[in-house]
């Protein structure tokens, strides 16, 4: 589906999430309006739900608009949507989650706009949920464009989807490769968790491991840095609690100083069941940490491309609670894989490339060119 707006200067552009607590998606649609060139581009970012705590990092030129939807089926919130857009000249809207997708999707039908429609997919269909996938490929075939952040999501766009070839391409996460001295590192051998908590993410595995570890390293420090509000967060707190890892174990909850927490690191881990490219771990690597990881998603292929860390299995509890103890008990081969994952996030996952071929797919969109593929 094309637009039948004619193209002018300084294109109205939509980034669309239902919040901006912290996470990987949202990280990235921070990235992305920030880093869109304000002579091309009218950024709005839009919230379906709250703001959340990562607003504060928009630039001033941004727009924000935060509809406050309360329900899956806020047809209130729907109609609001639709306004935003119409008075602000939308013409084109990048959506950067499912539920934010199927509810642009349904705003578009209802209220017969005719705005451009990208989605950038982070996290792919729910594991075994008839529903979503059901979902996706009602309203997903009606895409005009489809970024992958993920092989996995690339097979799913290609297989499952049935997109188009000229219409989705997989497109790598991107970090800003600022870089971190080694000198701030706490003299505690600090191991850092960056995800909220939730089943995906697997703190509870988190936790076994540091029951592990504890038997032959007495003195570690074990930072969860994520919202922890959930059932799910709850029963970490309580697991802890029952394990007497509270000298071990830190539930730190959200945090907006993440950075200067993985400064004082030593080592940063992923527990995870499923994933896409974690933001999580382009930000370990660009804070020059070793990494241990589960072997999920793109994490394996990329650690092992860095040659920055270990990959275990999932579950494997042992086996990474041996990879942290190799780190902790070496530090300088911990110091030499930090570096060679700053080296490849640097070289390989530039935000500044990825916020460049979003505009380069944008402007061809805008002017009904085909997107030429990267």
């Amino acid at each position: 589906m094309r637009s039948d707006i004619a193209p002018r200067s300084r294109a109205g552009i939509a980034l669309v999430i239902d919040t901006l607590a912290r996470g990987g998606a949202e990280r990235v649609l921070i990235s992305l309006a920030n880093g869109l060139d304000p002579r091309r581009f009218r950024v709005h970012v839009i919230t379906t739900r709250q703001p959340g705590l990562l607003a504060g990092e928009l630039a001033p030129e941004v727009s924000v608009h935060s509809l406050n939807r309360h329900t899956r089926w806020d047809f209130g919130a729907i109609q609001r949507f639709a306004r935003v857009l119409d008075q602000h000249g939308i013409r084109l809207v990048h959506t950067h989650s499912h539920t934010a997708t199927y509810f642009a999707q349904l705003a578009r039908r209802c209220f017969n706009q005719h705005w451009l429609h990208v989605m950038h997919d982070h996290y792919g269909p729910l594991d075994g949920s008839v529903v979503v996938r059901l979902a996706d490929r009602l309203l997903l075939r009606r895409l005009d464009y489809y970024f992958a952040a993920s092989s996995r999501l690339e097979r799913y766009a290609a297989r499952s989807l049935a997109l188009p070839p000229a219409t989705w391409e997989r497109l790598p996460n991107g970090v800003a490769a600022a870089g971190t001295s080694t000198a701030s590192r706490d003299s505690v051998f600090t191991i850092a968790q960056v995800a909220n908590l939730s089943p995906d993410k697997n703190q509870h595995m988190a936790l076994g491991v540091a029951a592990t570890l504890r038997a032959e390293l007495p003195i570690f420090r074990w930072l969860l840095i994520g919202s922890a509000e959930s059932a799910y967060g709850r029963s970490c707190r309580l697991a802890t609690v029952r394990s007497a890892l509270q000298d071990h174990v830190a539930l730190m909850g959200e945090r907006g100083d993440v950075a200067s927490i993985l400064a004082t690191a030593h080592v940063g881990v992923l527990t995870s069941r499923s994933e896409a490219l974690p933001m999580a771990l382009l930000e370990y690597m660009v804070a020059r940490l070793p990494v241990v990881v589960t072997d999920v998603g793109d994490c394996g292929t990329v650690v092992r491309a860095s040659g920055g860390g270990s990959v275990v299995g999932c579950d494997d509890v042992s086996g990474f609670a041996r990879a942290l103890r190799r780190f902790a008990l070496d530090r300088d081969a911990a110091e030499r894989a930090g570096e060679a994952n700053y080296r490849h996030a640097r070289d390989h996952y530039s935000v500044d490339a990825m916020v460049a071929r979003v505009a380069e797919v944008y402007d061809a969109l805008l002017s009904g060119e085909p997107v030429t593929r990267a």
